[in-house]
């Protein structure tokens, strides 16, 4: 049946019994109480479970890089005691064993570095695999009668080292020892002649315990452990390896047993865990040993075919979450009682007062209208809820302020409809204020941040509106000046810092509601977060590609950046690398100290950013070596800059301490592309063998590597040498 025209159509009222009525109610009450509090207790739970596990997985990291620095520091070490000039002279003297004078001098070298850099031996071996000295801890210096003729097939690291450049570094998987009898890595560098030959190795072996100690140094907690596995699935290190050997019937000896398979004993969940270890370089798991549940978190270590993890109760490693599951079950239980009763009682009420609501109905009638009204407020607040989302999205994909602020005045524009508007955002660096966006006929101009600071909502820190701006007692806004209506002055503050203000203006005086107030408020909320996160990424990337010491883009980003200009070069384009090494650096560093050193390096990085242009790229690329990208600069033009920074370097006097100054030289190779390569490497290769020749040459020169018989800079010609030094050094691994 339809309702008669100009009548209106009500369903009828369902009439529920008063005692049930209070039931309902006491049940209802009590269902939303559990529920409030089961989520309370899940997100608390997840989120302590989740701090838990990352404080895991922080430890982790930092157990891989702990041990990724003990594998560098050995390269390191032996590379630095390859430089006392008694191995080369003592191998160059005689073809067989040392002289006496010569032995007499590398025993006493190999004796002192042996104590110094606690390895468990040092030996030097010829290149015909013949042993000459060997120094074994806790034995001394071996008798040249137990020296073995031939190492070349019972160590692992000769025959690869031999092959290696100068300055190289080779490392071997663990093997057990014949001298000391127990499982150790070998790391080795060559010795290499004057003339270029290649003489024979120098060779630490470092116990594999070594590695153990690091780990068991700084342990996670009371009852965790921590262990190493290869990418082959062998169980290098672990406090149970005895029974792992055990299971997998090998030989019990700890020190020269063969390694067991980390997957071949264990619980079911533990192997599981160990085998997927094996295909990731990070990662979680879960598993099941001993009655216990265990959570593992693992890390690759950088530079190596090793992989480090670290197991831990979960009883222990959630002891917080726990602990505050009985704090809450203690004092949440009562609570939900009292609840309860609460809601009992009120449920009496309500059934003691059903006897009134036929008379309360007759007045809901009246209310009928008054309902109408309230669905269209609500369809409007929808409308807005709509269009807040919108902006949320659009700020969420905005890559500049600009478009964030266009973002924000066309949200403010439609929820409000102001005649103009406007919003400055500000510029710390510049001490301004930019118009970002702008809505009508009103100008607005670039504004100092003193006079930002000027505007009401500022100095209030929250909105700040002038119903009408003729009032006599009416305050006007000084950055933004209107003669009439209504201004809002809303502040674009985030992470206690101010990035800008809104102002909006209405030709006419208009009333802006509690509600119009808080939506405004939400949007600049929300601006101003989005604009201070993208500064925040924008200043976090900028870190991550400076080098820290000197303020220069360090070396992954110099490579990302020439690697760029090189994908992006014509054919015909020119693009010119310089690389450049400070002469003498060490002998600075050993005289005035380390300060010193760093104080020159800071000095020479100024020097290097006013010697190019803005378009060029000057990055330190390691210790004291610097790396100058040239785009779009030929061979010629590149020497002429690289020439201009040597005489500036020659010339620059480097305060040390007051009275103590001291002065720098500067050796420079260019490599140009297309000439000498048109890839990333190739060119750093071409500029590295200039750089080597310029070295070779007597220091404080440029040299070309594409120039006939090695261009230099005014300060001397290089002489031709033989082939590059390669200046990285290989990391320690399998």
């Amino acid at each position: 049946m339809r309702p008669m025209p100009g009548t209106s159509f009500r369903l009828p009222r369902l009439r529920v019994p008063g005692p049930l009525r209070g039931r309902l109610v006491i049940v209802l009450v009590a269902l939303l109480a559990m529920g409030a509090v089961a989520l309370l207790v899940s997100q608390l739970t997840t989120q302590m479970a989740r701090d838990a596990d990352a404080r895991l997985d922080t430890h982790v990291a930092g157990d891989a890089t702990a041990l990724q620095e003990l594998m560098s520091s050995a390269a390191q070490d032996i590379r630095l005691a390859r430089r006392n000039v008694s191995f080369e002279r003592a191998l160059a003297h005689t073809g067989g064993q040392l002289l006496p004078a010569d032995r007499r001098a590398v025993e006493a070298a190999i004796t002192y570095l042996g104590e110094r850099y606690a390895v468990d031996e040092i030996c030097v071996i010829r290149a015909n695999g013949l042993e000459v000295v060997r120094w074994v801890s806790g034995s001394g210096v071996a008798p040249v009668s137990d020296l073995s003729p031939d190492e070349r097939q019972n160590n692992p690291a000769v025959l690869p080292t031999l092959e290696l450049p100068d300055d190289s570094t080779y490392g071997t998987e663990p093997y057990v020892s014949p001298d000391s009898q127990r499982w150790v890595v070998g790391v080795a560098t060559p010795i290499v002649l004057n003339d270029g030959a290649t003489a024979g190795i120098l060779h630490f072996e470092i116990p594999l315990v070594r590695f153990q100690e690091t780990l068991t140094a700084t342990p996670f907690s009371g009852t965790s452990y921590a262990f190493i596995v290869d990418r082959s699935g062998r169980l290098l290190v672990h406090p149970e390896i005895a029974a792992f050997r055990a299971g997998q019937e090998l030989p019990a000896d700890p020190n020269t047993a063969a390694f067991p398979l980390a997957a071949g004993w264990g619980s079911a969940g533990w192997r599981e865990a160990a085998a997927s270890m094996l295909g990731h370089d990070a990662g979680t798991a879960s598993f099941d040993a001993n009655g216990q549940r265990y959570r593992l978190s693992y890390h690759a270590i950088a530079g190596s075919e090793w992989i480090v993890g670290v197991a831990a109760p979960v009883d222990e490693l959630y002891a917080d979450v726990n602990r505050t599951l009985l704090n809450l079950a203690i004092t949440a239980g009562p609570l939900l009682l009292m609840i309860l009763a609460i809601s009992a009682w009120f449920g009496r009420r309500v059934a003691g007062a059903n006897r009134h609501m036929t008379r309360v109905n007759e007045e809901l009638a009246a209310t009928n209208n008054q309902l109408e009204a309230s669905s269209r407020s609500s369809a409007e607040l929808a409308r807005e809820s709509a269009v807040v989302n919108q902006f949320t999205e659009l700020t969420a994909m905005s890559e500049d302020d600009i478009a964030l602020s266009s973002a924000t005045l066309a949200t403010l524009d439609e929820l409000l409809h102001p005649e103009d508007a406007a919003i400055h955002v500000s510029n710390q660096s510049k001490d301004r204020a930019v118009p970002q966006a702008t809505l009508g006929e009103h100008e607005s101009e670039v504004l100092s941040l003193h006079d930002l600071g000027r505007c009401p909502a500022l100095r209030r820190s929250s909105l700040y509106v002038t119903q009408d701006v003729t009032a006599r007692l009416a305050y006007r806004c000084p950055v933004y000046p209107v003669d009439h209506g209504t201004l809002a002055c809303v502040p674009l503050v985030a992470l206690g810092e101010t990035v800008g203000a809104a102002h909006l203006h209405w030709s006419t005086p208009r009333d802006l509601s509690l509600p119009l107030r808080l939506v405004i408020t939400r949007v600049a909320e929300h601006a101003a977060l989005s604009i201070a996160n993208r500064r925040l990424v924008l200043a976090l990337r900028g870190q991550a590609n400076t080098d820290a010491r000197t303020g220069l883009t360090n070396s992954r980003s110099f490579d990302e950046q020439v690697e760029r200009l090189l994908a992006n070069r014509g054919p015909k384009d020119s693009l010119s690398v310089l690389m450049l090494d400070l002469d003498h650096f060490k002998e600075l560093n050993d005289r005035f100290g380390h300060p010193a050193g760093d104080e020159a390096l800071r000095v020479f990085a100024n020097l290097l950013s006013s010697s190019i242009r803005d378009q060029d790229i000057a990055a330190r690329y390691g210790g004291e070596e610097f790396a100058v990208g040239l785009p779009d600069t030929s061979a010629e033009v590149a020497s002429e800059v690289a020439e201009r920074i040597r005489a500036r370097t020659e010339a620059t006097i480097i305060p040390l301490s007051p009275g103590v100054t001291a002065r720098l030289t500067v050796s420079i190779g260019v490599g140009t592309a297309p000439r000498d390569g048109v890839q990333l490497l190739s060119l750093l290769k071409a500029a590295d063998e200039a750089l080597y020749r310029a070295k070779l040459g007597g220091r404080n020169r440029v040299i070309s590597r594409g120039a006939v018989g090695g261009s230099a800079s005014s300060n001397g010609a290089a002489k031709p040498a033989g082939s590059p030094r390669r200046r990285r050094t290989r990391s320690l691994s399998a």
